[in-house]
């Protein structure tokens, strides 16, 4: 949960896959959110990533979740558990559970981890 901006100190791109083009030109694409295409330039948010510890830490492992972390931002409808998640070093992160706090549609609460395949 935020508790002050200034905690969002990380720079994350939130992606979602999009499916271009039609026959056999038809594929899918990860595109930032906002975007339109994957040509358009990165679009940047920023966010507050805790890494698990503690407790998280083991139920994290009892899953085999590599990397796992807390990511919170400001609500956008368009972030789902269908989207991925860019951390500045370009690790891809999937989406393990998504939470709009309290369904106050202020911020969104997400548990990730890194993905395999990106």
């Amino acid at each position: 949960m935020i508790k002050d901006p200034g905690e969002m100190t990380a720079r994350i791109r939130i992606q979602q896959k999009k499916t271009v083009g039609t026959g056999v030109n038809k594929h899918t694409e990860w595109i930032d959110i906002g975007n339109t295409s994957e040509t358009e330039p990165p679009r940047p948010i920023w966010a507050k990533w805790e890494n698990v510890h503690g407790q998280e830490a083991w139920a994290a492992e009892s899953i085999q979740a590599n990397a796992p972390a807390t990511v919170s931002v400001w609500y956008n409808s368009e972030i789902t558990r269908a989207c991925r998640i860019l951390d500045d070093a370009g690790i891809v992160f999937e989406i393990v559970s998504l939470d709009d706090i309290r369904r106050e549609h202020r911020e969104i609460e997400m548990k990730v981890r890194a993905s395999i395949n990106g």
